[in-house]
This record gives C-alpha cells, sequence and structure tokens, in this order.
C-alpha cells in the first residue's frame, strides 16, 4: 500500500515538472536567407536584395551576424528568442549616420517573418526569411 502511494508522488511530480517546462524553442542556428524589397525614399536607397543571417542561438540568447547585397557583414546585438518570437539589433549607416535596425520576427513552419525598423525613418521592410539547408 505504501509502495502504491509514493509510485502514486511520483508520477503526479513527473507530470508537473513536465508542465511547468516551458515550450522549447526551436534552435535556430545556422544560415537562413531572405529576398527584401525597400521601399524607402528620404536618402535611403530604393532596392531589392537577399540577406543572410548567421545564427547562434544558446537557450535564449542570439548571436551572429547579418549581411545584405547593400550592407557590409554586421554583427548581431540585443538578440533574443522567447518561444516563437525573435528579436535582435544591428547598427548601420545610413548616408553618413550609424543608425540602429531592428528585427522583430516569428519562427512559424521553417520561416521566420521579419518585420525591421529604421532608427529615425520607423519603417523599414518585411521579409520572410527559410534556413538554408
Amino acid at each position: 500500500m505504501r509502495t502504491c502511494r509514493i509510485l502514486e508522488i511520483a508520477v503526479w511530480v513527473v507530470l508537473l515538472a513536465l508542465i511547468a517546462l516551458p515550450a522549447a524553442a526551436e534552435d535556430i542556428s545556422g544560415q537562413w536567407k531572405a529576398e527584401f524589397k525597400t521601399l524607402y525614399g528620404g536618402g535611403l536607397p530604393r532596392e531589392s536584395g537577399e540577406t543572410t543571417f548567421t545564427f547562434k542561438q544558446k537557450g535564449e540568447e542570439l548571436t551572429g551576424t547579418v549581411k545584405s547585397t547593400a550592407f557590409e557583414e554586421t554583427e548581431i546585438r540585443e538578440g533574443k528568442i522567447s518561444g516563437d518570437q525573435v528579436s535582435f539589433a544591428i547598427t548601420r549607416t545610413f548616408g553618413r549616420r550609424e543608425r540602429k535596425m531592428t528585427y522583430n520576427g516569428t519562427l512559424a513552419g521553417g520561416e521566420i517573418n521579419f518585420q525591421t525598423s529604421i532608427e529615425g525613418f520607423g519603417r523599414g521592410v518585411r521579409m520572410v526569411a527559410r534556413k538554408v539547408q
């Protein structure tokens, strides 16, 4: 009888521990590519091209680089992943001024849907990144 009660308690402890675990986010480490089209004006280039993301994920921390046809490779800062949400920032030079560019994305079905914004300009571009196999 006592053994049965101990087994029942152990099962409940395991079930509660599993429920308490946060949903494991997909590891996005590796290279991702996205095509983009800009609609910029006011001194920013109007163009289309490709962006390559090289991500390194460690838990919720995200590091790596971003490189596009318009800009050199740039280090990711303030990168984090929380559930299906991906966010980070980079610094790019527009004209003669450095500006912070933020990326906010949602991971779904092997894609990351990003919306970017540029300090001082507000809106940026939307792009869908897909992992390079």
